[in-house]
């Protein structure tokens, strides 16, 4: 931590600048003659560092210098750090919060376990700048949890939290940390300007102006005394404003038109900003030309620094960071979870192929090969596709959420193929009965016996409509399958929820006993009758209710091998059980997804919804299932609970709306 606290002290405690020329031109001096590229880096980022708040230009050129340097070098994530704290900082004193984070994040990819801490203050610094104070918090945070208090960065890293909550107007936490910054500062020969700046905001919003005034003018007497030109601006700034509330005109111009000129001078946008903007509205009611002169200043700095293409650049590099973590850590699970999809698909459709052979019985070979083919090249195609769009970092969570999809039908497929047999049984032994039955008519008419002719046709009409009655079966499941594997329309309809339960409660166990034939669990049901049709996506709250019901014989099988292990010890045998339940409950439908698994460690409840967290093994879950879950049943109006006690079982229970658009 020791490293880290030098370079940050500073930016916020700087020396007099006057008194530090004849160094810095020692320093200038000294480069000329300098080739060793280490030496350079840090000769020309010592002549940065004092003038990043004061004359940022001045550090940007300098410090832009060492940053190229520190990249070509055969150590780029030793030498780099610390420019890029200093490009990071001048940067957004000009405004240019993009590039800033950009290079802050770049530093943070090559960052050590002792400079990470530092890489996540900067970043924070440059959300804080660009007026994205929650996300600020985030980084600082995580700076703060690694200090104690006897470091001497302790105060800053204080003072910037306290300054956050105060902008996302949380008084209270902003005073804790401003407060205890504060009380610090009192301590030490040299003192920092902003715990006193933000003593007087949080006095000034709360109406006390005589002792936000007192504030100021020790925080500005502090700012000009170590030449800290930002803090003066600053400080000039919440001057003015105090004096606008108090309606005293004359002060408030007079400190806003010193805010005024040593922005300017320093290049110091945001500064330029806020004084301009005091002078503009104090002027409004005293001379209108002067007002409109200080708005034109207002507008051509505020569209440089907030215009929308900037504030694009940086909604891009937030998605992009985010991204990149989250490529670090599934890295090894990307892989295996592409190849799976692409084996899922290729799974789906071959059975899909052979139930529709079987359901027309052979009868349009060519047509049937055809069809094959047509669907091998939409599978290219979808491939390519595939593999298009995952170069796009903006496509990657939808096809993450395809491919939960995928991996739900895969576990179907099995299920699916047990009910489809059944019906394409009946269908089968009744076309081989109606033959026979044809034969004896045949017979019967030779012999002219009407009457039996007759009881004949009628033995075959009614087997006709068992064929009849078990092909629609036999198609419904086939629909219903294409069905779940379609992406949703998001169109409602009024649906059944006792079969939608029961239809995947029987598919899933029979999905179960393919994977794993040692597999058996009673299944128990408890659908209350007087359950209305309500309104929802049957697809999509299926998959819920499948997911739901998967991961319970999933945990089931799982505490049977461990009891299997713990019965040789002569313990009583364990009976795995699921019990699927609804209840209609005045303006809700409940629905319970109960088993007697090993139950969900307290530890872990919290992050069960969280996208990727899975405790299933590397290739065996994405860790999507109860994220898309939850968000399925929140976009219905519903909610999702679960109860759980280790080593006794857990509960998954789904409330939905009975009247819903």
């Amino acid at each position: 931590m020791k490293k880290i606290i030098a370079p940050l002290l500073s930016l916020f405690i700087i020396s007099n600048l006057s008194g530090q020329n004849l160094n810095i031109d020692s320093m200038k001096n000294l480069l000329r003659t300098t080739m060793d590229d280490t030496a350079r880096i840090n000769l020309l980022n010592q002549i940065a560092e004092p003038f990043q708040w004061n004359i940022p230009d001045t550090a940007i050129k300098y410090a832009m210098e060492a940053w190229q340097l520190a990249l070509k070098s055969k150590s780029p994530e030793k030498l780099i750090q610390e420019p890029a704290g200093t490009l990071s900082e001048a940067l957004s004193a000009k405004g240019n919060y993009s590039k800033a984070l950009s290079i802050a994040l770049h530093a943070l990819q090559m960052a050590d376990k002792e400079s990470i801490s530092l890489n996540y203050f900067q970043i924070g610094n440059v959300y804080f700048y660009s007026g994205n104070y929650s996300k600020a918090l985030e980084y600082y945070f995580n700076t703060y949890k690694n200090l104690n208090a006897n470091d001497n960065f302790y105060e800053i890293v204080l003072g910037v939290i306290g300054e956050s909550y105060y902008h996302l107007n949380n008084l209270d936490s902003a005073l804790y940390f401003i407060n205890k910054a504060y009380q610090l500062d009192k301590s030490r020969k040299r003192h920092w300007s902003v715990p006193y700046f933000y003593m007087a905001f949080i006095h000034s919003k709360k109406g006390a102006y005589n002792e936000a005034l007192e504030y100021f003018r020790s925080g500005l007497h502090y700012a000009e005394e170590n030449k800290l030109f930002l803090d003066i601006v600053n400080g000039s700034n919440g001057i003015s404003d105090v004096f606008k509330k108090m309606h005293n005109s004359d002060s408030a111009i007079y400190y806003a038109r010193q805010a005024l000129t040593v922005a300017q001078s320093q290049s110091l946008n945001p500064g330029v900003m806020k004084a301009s903007g005091l002078l503009t509205e104090l002027f409004l009611k005293i001379n209108t030309d002067s007002a409109f002169k200080y708005q034109r200043i207002m507008l051509a700095i505020k569209d440089s620094l907030f215009s929308e293409e900037k504030i694009r650049q940086l909604e891009n590099i937030t998605f992009n960071e985010k991204m990149q973590q989250e490529e670090k850590l599934q890295a090894q699970k990307a892989y295996q979870n592409k190849l799976r999809m692409y084996g899922l698909i290729a799974l789906l459709f071959v059975i899909l192929l052979a139930a529709f052979m079987l359901y027309r019985n052979n009868q349009h070979k060519q047509k049937a090969f055809n069809l094959l083919k047509l669907q091998k090249q939409e599978i290219d195609y979808q491939k390519a596709e595939v593999e298009k769009t995952l170069e796009q970092l903006k496509s990657t969570q939808s096809q993450l959420i395809q491919s939960e999809k995928m991996a739900s039908l895969g576990e179907l497929t099995a299920g699916i193929a047990h009910e489809i047999q059944n019906p394409l049984n009946f269908v089968n032994n009744f076309s081989d009965i109606n033959t026979e039955l044809i034969g004896e008519a045949d017979q019967e008419i030779d012999k002219g016996n009407v009457a039996e002719v007759k009881d004949i046709l009628n033995d075959i009409r009614a087997n006709e409509e068992k064929i009849n009655h078990h092909g629609k079966r036999a198609d419904a499941i086939v629909k219903g399958m294409l069905q779940h594997s379609r992406t949703s329309t998001g169109q409602k309809e009024p649906t059944d929820i006792n079969a939608l339960c029961d239809e995947y409660l029987r598919l899933a166990y029979h999905g179960m006993r393919a994977k794993d034939k040692s597999f058996n669990c009673e299944m128990k049901t408890d659908f209350d009758s007087t359950l209305p049709k309500i309104n929802v996506v049957p697809q999509d709250i299926g998959r819920v209710i499948l997911n739901l019901i998967n991961n319970a014989f999933y945990a089931c099988a799982e505490r049977r091998n461990l009891e299997g292990f713990q019965n040789l010890q002569g313990l009583a045998p364990y009976l795995p059980t699921v019990t699927v339940s609804t209840k209609n409950s005045s303006d809700k439908v409940e629905i319970s997804v109960r088993d007697n698994g090993n139950g969900i460690p307290e530890k872990i409840k919290d992050k069960i919804f969280q996208p990727f967290f899975t405790t299933k093994p590397t290739g065996q879950g994405t860790g999507l299932g109860l994220s898309l879950s939850y968000d399925i049943v929140k976009a219905h109006g519903g909610e999702i609970k679960v109860e759980s006690r280790e080593g006794v079982g857990t509960e998954f229970i789904i409330l939905l709306q009975t009247h819903n658009s």
